[in-house]
């Protein structure tokens, strides 16, 4: 009475799921690329600052670290030496 072919064809085939898990890495990316470049432009990173690995799974201190959290104290003095 099932259908195979209708199967494959509906939201249980796993594509929602993936996408899902598609669309987090890239929005991940964006973010980790936007954080260098505003820590490029605060002269906290070289010019390989928009190159950069992102493995799967991205876990969080890696995601951190490509962002560079550990540069806010570097931003807080570059912002003190600009008084």
């Amino acid at each position: 009475m099932f259908d195979d072919e209708i199967m494959m064809l509906c939201a249980a085939s796993g594509e929602p799921p993936l996408l899902l898990a598609a669309s987090v890495h890239c929005a991940t990316r964006a973010a980790i690329r936007d954080a260098r470049q505003q820590l490029h432009s605060w002269g906290c990173m070289d010019e390989s600052y928009s190159t950069f690995n992102l493995e799967v799974p991205a876990t969080m201190p890696k995601v951190k670290e490509l962002c560079g959290l550990d540069n806010v104290e570097r931003y807080l003095g570059w912002k003190m030496g600009r008084k």
